[in-house]
């Protein structure tokens, strides 16, 4: 099945993160990928010592934000496209969840193509359990989703110019 966490609000990648340790906990073996993030963020450090949980790591080297940067657009392509083949590939050999967090913002940035996210959902739905975080939510995707949490920002810190504190927003 597939679960969606997206929006605007705080939360989607926690959520994410607690769907994995649960399913850990089941028993069950989780591969969890981040897109658009450069493993420094802490759950992507917790995430790695649990049991049961591998965190698949970019192996293409970047700074934080530069995903905004449209110079990058064809490196982020590239490394994206491979960090999401290699986790499908990974994936269907010795694991029971999928977690690709942020991947719905690199699908709207351009960088992972919607068809190519779709038919791997497609080939893997029946048999594994799926998480996708992101902000936006194509239609193709959502037609294929099983569970969707819309995640809406009622009040952020972000509004009046706190910038991302590490441990709580990464």
């Amino acid at each position: 099945m597939i679960q969606c966490y997206f929006g605007n609000g705080k939360g989607k990648t926690t959520a994410s993160v607690g769907a994995a340790v649960r399913y850990a906990g089941s028993g069950k073996r989780v591969l969890y990928i981040q897109f658009l993030k450069n493993n420094n963020s802490s759950e992507f450090l917790a995430l790695s010592q649990i049991e049961g949980i591998t965190v698949l790591p970019n192996q293409a080297e970047y700074k934080l934000f530069d995903n905004l940067k449209k110079e990058l657009v064809a490196f982020f392509r590239e490394a994206y496209t491979k960090l999401l083949s290699e986790g499908v590939e990974q994936c269907q050999k010795s694991y029971d969840m999928l977690v690709l967090d942020e991947i719905l913002d690199a699908v709207s940035f351009g960088y992972i193509a919607e068809t190519l996210l779709i038919d791997l959902l497609k080939e893997l739905k029946d048999t594994k359990e799926i998480i996708l975080t992101g902000h936006i939510l194509p239609d193709g995707i959502r037609q294929l989703s099983d569970y969707i949490s819309e995640v809406k920002a009622v009040k952020h810190p972000y509004y009046t110019g706190v910038l991302p504190r590490k441990g709580i927003e990464y």
